[in-house]
Formats: C-alpha cells, structure tokens, sequence
C-alpha cells in the first residue's frame, strides 16, 4: 500500500525536459535481471519513452542512431542513497548550469545513475537542483529526497558539525515529538519524498552512538508512513538497529559494522518487518582512511559488513544499490560491485538492486526499473558485459534518463541510412 500511495504522488511530477527521439541499435539488451538477453537488439526511443525493441528493427529514416554493437543495454540504475550536499551543489540558484552539470555528470551521470535517493541535504537547494534537472538547464537524474534528516536531541553527527559550519548550514534541532512532527509535515509538504531517522547518531566523545528515542522514532515514521512515504534509518550499531525495526522503518540506509556479525536472529527480525538494506560497503574504507584506521581495523569492518549483507541476501531481502557519494568523493563505483560480489551476489542480483528492486520499493515499477514497450526511457548502455565481470556495471558508455542522453563520453553517433 505504501509503494502504491508514493507511486500515485510521484506520477504527479513533471518529465525531464527536452527528451531527444533516436535509436540504439546492435546493443545486447537485458531487460530485466532474470529475463534471457536479445542480441543484436535496437531500441527505439520517442518523447522520452521506449516505444519499441527487437531484432532486425527498422528505425526511421533520418533518426539518430547510436551504435551498440559490442556493447550492452541494461534500465537506467537507481543509486537509493546519495546526497545533493557537497560544497558544488550548495546554493545552486547562484551557480553556474554548467557547474552543476559537470559535478552531477562526474558524480552520478557518468556511472550511469539515472534515478537517486538523496538522504539527507538542505530540501530547498535540492528541490532547486530539482527543477533545473526537470526543466532542462541541468544534466542530472531524477532525484528523490528525504531533505533535512532526523537526529536525536543534542545528536548531529560529529563528523558532519564542521562541514555545516562552513557551509554556513544549521543543523536541524530535534527538541521534542510535537516540534520534530510540526517540522516533518512541513518537509513533506514541501517536496521531501521521505525521511530519513538517526537512530544511531554517532556523535563522539564519551558518548560515542547515541540513540534516537524510540518515541520520537515511532512517531515520525508513522507520520511519514501516513503521507504514503518511505523511512530510512541510519543504525550505526545495534541499538540504532533494534530502534529501526521496532519504529517500522522501511529501509536501512547502511549495513552496521559497529554491530557485529548478523546471525538468524537478526536477519529475521528484519525480514518480518519487511526491511530492505543498502550495503554502502565502500564506505567503510573511505570512512577508516579519512579517520586513521588501521589496516586490520579497516579489513575487519569491511568483511563484517560484507557479512551482514551476504546472510541478509541469502534469506531473501531486498538490496538497494547505494555508495553514499556527495558525502563521500568516491564516485567511482567499481569497488562497491566487488564486494557486493564478495558477499555472494551474482551479477543478476546486483543489477535487481540498481534496477527492479528500488523501483518496485518506490512505487515506480510500472515504468522504471525494465526495458520495455512504454516503459520510461531510461537506460544504460555499458561497455562490457556484467554477467562475464561484474565491475563491468562501472564502464558506462551512455547514460540515458526519459530519453535525454546526460552522459556521452564522446562516442560519435550518426544518421541512420537504409541497409
């Protein structure tokens, strides 16, 4: 229910503007993850849409074609946790389109993202990058957000005080249920697409975690349920988890090292309450790096976390693609395939967790997550195949979002000639 409620609110926004009709043609096409490839397939794409795909497809004179052959064609991916708040996306009504083109298509363009979850930004300046996308003036993806996040009384992370400092940004005060309540509703209202909960906040010091009281967690996740939107928990530890699942949060936007290794019993927990996960695995490398772990430190949380999302997608839960850049710089995304690889998932299923699972869990499967007649032209087309090396998910050739091309290294397309 909550999938069809969001799913009805998002068919309400606008499409990207200025969609471009052409073809691909001779790509390897995987429609779905557990669907048989078409070889030596065109896709033909029309006001932003797919309008038709198959073998020895003609495409209409003087359309622009894009030669695939040797190449494959996979739906555009979804990244489920990002964030519109690096330093080049900030104040974005004063920027340059160009600059923010150039840091969208470095950051998420270039590795193929045509749809992300933004999990915590400044809801204003997002919206604002927003519209510029939806209008045109900007090359990005289509970007869902939580807006400002949700932090325990007295619990802004300590590792993020210094950044809103100099960025001039204030910290969201949580007080009390009635204020954090009055201020969701107003974020809701005003674009946000969902909310994101720091039931573990990792504030430093003496305190070290700090916990989101499970009132307050209850009470904004069923305010955020009744407007038909998901809820994302940063855990941190185990407390941070067990407040997650017994508010009823939907998602999980990190595996939580801090923990330890998960066991039946946990995964199970999570499983009944319907609870999907976003690995993040790469993170926990830049993070050790930044903050001078050691090595054996840095390999132990690594293969915890590795861990935790292999027993998690062995019982059958739902993995959402996520690598939360923009409050990291590694953009590059070929680490996050390997171990998501490591931790037993085959190339299909990674491709369900940047495809047909978040569009499923967001309520957008009916035209996004597929390569299908009607279905939102959406699409990546990448060098290499996946299922031969799943880093190959990283070489992108093409980024394509509602039939506008937002990442083009350069590779000459031209007018299609009768064969």
């Amino acid at each position: 229910m909550l999938a069809l409620i969001f799913a009805c609110v998002m068919a309400l926004t606008a499409r990207p503007a200025l969609a471009e009709d052409f073809a691909i043609r001779s790509a390897k096409v995987y429609v779905s993850p557990t669907a048989r490839p078409i070889d030596d397939c065109t896709i033909i794409i029309r006001n932003g849409k797919i309008a038709a795909l198959g073998r020895h497809l003609k495409t209409p004179r003087g359309m622009r074609v894009l030669d695939a052959r040797g190449k494959v064609a996979v739906a555009g991916f979804w990244n489920s946790h990002v964030h519109i708040l690096t330093h080049d996306l900030l104040h974005a009504d004063s920027k340059p389109p160009a600059e923010l083109s150039r840091t969208l298509g470095a950051m998420l363009n270039r590795w193929g993202f045509t749809t992300v979850f933004d999990l915590a930004s400044m809801l204003s300046n997002t919206t604002t990058v927003r519209k510029l996308i939806e209008r045109g003036v900007v090359d990005g993806p289509n970007i869902l957000t939580v807006g400002e996040p949700f932090y325990p009384p007295n619990g802004t992370p300590g590792y993020i005080r210094q950044f809103l400092k100099d960025e001039h940004i204030a910290a969201p005060i949580s007080v009390g249920v009635p204020q954090v309540l009055a201020r969701e509703r107003y974020e809701l209202a005003h674009g946000a697409d969902g909310v994101k909960l720091f039931t573990g906040s990792i504030v430093g010091g003496d305190v070290g975690v700090l916990p989101m009281p499970l009132k307050m967690a209850r009470a904004l996740t069923q305010g955020s349920h009744r407007a038909g939107k998901p809820v994302f928990a940063h855990p941190s530890n185990a407390a941070g988890v067990r407040i997650a699942i017994d508010s009823g949060v939907n998602i999980l936007a990190h595996t939580a090292p801090m923990m330890g290794q998960w066991n039946d019993r946990v995964v199970h927990r999570l499983l009944a309450h319907h609870m999907a996960l976003i690995p993040t695995l790469t993170l926990f490398a830049v993070e050790a790096k930044k903050f001078g772990e050691s090595p054996a430190d840095t390999a132990h949380d690594i293969a915890t976390a590795v861990q935790q999302l292999s027993i998690f997608a062995r019982s059958g839960g739902d993995v959402l693609f996520g690598t939360d850049v923009g409050y990291t710089d590694a953009f590059d995304t070929t680490e996050e395939y390997r171990l998501m690889h490591r931790a037993g998932l085959d190339w299909r299923e990674i491709l369900a967790s940047l495809t047909t699972t978040p569009a499923r869990r967001f309520g957008m499967a009916a035209h996004k997550g597929r390569i299908a007649k009607g279905m939102d032209a959406d699409l990546v087309v990448l060098s290499d195949d996946p299922a031969n090396d799943v880093t190959a998910f990283a070489r992108v050739a093409w980024t394509i979002r509602g039939g506008r091309i937002i990442f083009d290294p350069g590779i000459h397309s031209t007018p299609d000639r009768p064969r």
